[in-house]
């Protein structure tokens, strides 16, 4: 892909997003997530939250599946039953069980939490990869805003909250994007990384194909195999057997609700939320899916700037899998600071930022709105992303980037 050259900063065009509001803002929504957080934290009885939930609740599977493989028995993190008795042993007052369907690849990645106790290995995990999300993303648009803007951003406060994986993820699609040009081999490996969570690599190996990225493309599936091979020595095949019969369960779960969809963004979500049947749901989700990876490889044929071509990568990834929840939209912090910094170097779009600060706000506002309403904005907010990426990528291709009307 071709790389973005510098420009001069866009003159001052009169827009309601002034650089005072984007600095004030952003610090206003982390003082009361913050505040809020405190709060929570305050109203907690004995690691349960005044919802009845552990503190970083996700994060209790994570941690229970790794006493469970360093007890000698890592496939038991997908027995319910085992599962749960490791749980309900760390917080005891729980009433029901939180489940592990993630590839033994990320039992390795989480093998060593349980070294250390529930709590601090919770706040260990959450702030070591808020820091390498917070890094990558500060790289991505080197403005000494950027670090206010993403750690207000709502994406961030509700990962952190739940001891989820979506830092993890931003940071290593994030960084792989930082590096592609410069140093293929890294973004590589970090691209193969992400096969911890395979639905977010789908769009990956079609996009480093189109983009003639081949020392990549090579890096990122030697990455994979040594990764999956390291995860059979370390943790046992049995749970490689564990997993693929686990997914069946996942499709079930999903499809019977048992998930809220109102956190889901999917487009097969967002139709079983206003009453299609399933496999109507399908079938669209599998239409979008063929025509966000046609539009993905198109940009990425054509030369478009990484950056920009990145932006419409990451926004399709997150379109085309039907199991995303609320705490993976922590990585559209990527896009929306790849289009952002490229808006301020060469010039905005009508309406961009418009959808930017929509899209920042998304993981705050879609579950309220779709259990008052049954309307998934999630999804709205996703397409809109990505229509405002494939229309920057156009402006490349066509030339037009410094005819961009403000």
């Amino acid at each position: 892909m071709a790389q973005a050259q510098d420009g001069p900063s866009p003159a001052a065009d009169g827009h309601w997003l002034t650089v005072s509001r984007l600095t004030v803002y952003p610090r206003i929504f982390l003082t009361v997530f913050i505040l809020s957080a405190s709060s929570w934290m305050l109203l907690s009885q004995d690691m349960l939250d005044p919802q009845g939930k552990p503190i970083g609740y996700d994060f209790l599977t994570f941690w229970s599946a790794s006493k469970l493989a360093l007890g000698g028995d890592p496939a038991a993190a997908f027995d319910m039953q085992k599962l749960f008795e490791v749980e309900q042993a760390t917080v005891p007052g729980i009433d029901k069980p939180f489940l592990w369907h993630y590839p033994p690849t990320f039992q390795l990645v989480t093998l060593p939490l349980a070294l250390v106790p529930y709590i601090f290995s919770y706040l260990i995990w959450a702030s070591l990869t808020l820091l390498a999300f917070v890094l990558v993303v500060r790289k991505l648009a080197p403005s000494p805003r950027t670090l206010w803007v993403t750690l207000a951003f709502p994406g961030t406060y509700i990962n952190f909250l739940q001891g989820q994986n979506g830092f993890l993820t931003a940071a290593l699609f994030g960084g792989a994007v930082l590096y592609l040009d410069k140093r293929p081999v890294l973004a590589g490996i970090m691209f193969g990384l992400l096969s911890y969570k395979p639905h977010m690599g789908l769009l990956i190996p079609l996009a480093l194909i189109c983009g003639r990225q081949w020392t990549a493309f090579f890096s990122a599936a030697i990455t994979t195999v040594l990764f999956a091979l390291v995860a059979t020595v370390t943790i046992g095949t049995e749970s490689w057997v564990a997993f693929w019969n686990d997914i069946p369960i996942v499709r079930i779960i999903v499809e019977q609700g048992l998930l809220p969809w109102t956190e889901m963004p999917g487009l097969y979500t967002t139709l079983r939320l206003i009453g299609s049947p399933s496999a109507f749901a399908y079938g669209a989700q599998l239409v979008l899916a063929l025509g966000v990876a046609a539009a993905v490889a198109l940009v990425w044929l054509r030369k478009v700037p990484t950056p920009v071509a990145a932006s419409v990568l990451v926004s399709g990834t997150l379109l085309v899998t039907p199991y995303s929840f609320n705490y993976d939209l922590t990585l559209l912090a990527v896009p929306v600071a790849l289009l952002a910094w490229d808006g301020y170097r060469h010039g905005w779009l009508r309406g961009e930022r418009e959808v930017l600060v929509l899209v920042w706000l998304l993981p705050l506002v879609m579950a309220p709105i779709a259990i008052v309403t049954s309307l998934q904005v999630g999804f709205i907010g996703l397409a809109a992303m990505f229509a405002i990426a494939l229309r920057r990528a156009r402006a490349w291709d066509q030339g037009e980037v410094s005819e961009l009307k403000l």
